[in-house]
């Protein structure tokens, strides 16, 4: 009798197993040779299906600039802090220059005020809004008296610097939106399909023209499957498999910041 790959039902495989199966039906085909198997196109088609289907199961959850763009939005408003809180402090000076000085900008300022809670991609055009301001001959004057000319400096480079971070978060977005835009389900679907053409095809040969390279391939196949079914079995009887974790808004100290355009 013709050795033959096993039947193997895959619905309802955690997708963990069911992705690394595949995976190792691949590298057992190009160990083989599609070729010696007579697959040559089947397998190309099913290599190409399955590294969408790796895109999807190893798809980052989180931001690479996510932690970044977060600790380049605390500098800046630190920076902004600065600013504002000097200003604010300096109304009640009793060094009048000062006070005059710190009384003008503080009408300048006063629509800014606060912003550092607002959205971090509204925040970044409010800065943009406030550095205008601020540098405008009369005020600059007065920034002067004040000593704020380098602090209005550092708040220009981290507000550009915060620009820079997200524009990188945006094209990080991108690149990740083809990933999550394909159905995993219709992916699965057609992956199936195109490994169950490949198990008849090498079956059907098996049968009518086998070699040692099929006969070997098939005994290679039927080993991963036994051992896919007892993965498999051991995760319903209790193991647990990993589950990426979607990515959630971050919020900045718990006061809703967000990372919206």
């Amino acid at each position: 009798m013709a050795n033959q790959i096993a039947l193997f039902g895959q619905t309802g495989l955690p997708v963990g197993i069911y992705a690394s199966f595949h995976d190792q039906t691949n590298d057992l085909i190009q160990a083989t040779g599609a070729e010696a198997l007579h697959i040559k196109a089947q397998a190309e088609a099913y290599a190409q299906s399955l590294e969408l289907l790796n895109g999807i199961v190893k798809r980052s959850t989180a931001y690479v600039s996510t932690k970044k763009l977060n600790d380049a939005d605390k500098e800046r408003d630190h920076a902004l802090g600065v600013v504002i809180n000097i200003i604010i402090a300096h109304k009640t000076s009793v060094i009048a220059s000062k006070q005059q000085a710190a009384l003008a900008l503080d009408a300048m300022i006063a629509p800014y005020k606060g912003i550092s809670n607002h959205e971090k991609g509204a925040q970044t055009r409010e800065v943009a809004g406030l550095i205008g301001v601020l540098s405008t001959e009369e005020a600059t004057g007065y920034l002067t008296t004040l000593h704020l000319t380098e602090e209005l400096e550092a708040l220009v480079l981290k507000n550009a610097q915060f620009e820079v971070l997200m524009s990188g978060k945006l094209m990080e977005e991108v690149a990740r939106t083809p990933q999550t835009d394909i159905e995993t389900t219709e992916l699965r679907k057609q992956l199936d399909a195109q490994y169950a053409e490949i198990v008849q095809t090498v079956n059907a040969y098996a049968i009518v023209q086998p070699t040692d390279e099929i006969n070997g391939f098939i005994a290679q196949m039927n080993a991963l499957i036994t051992l896919t079914k007892r993965s498999a079995a051991s995760v319903g009887k209790g193991g647990k498999e990993e589950e990426p974790t979607p990515e959630t808004p971050e919020t900045e100290n718990g006061e809703g910041k967000t990372d919206l355009l």
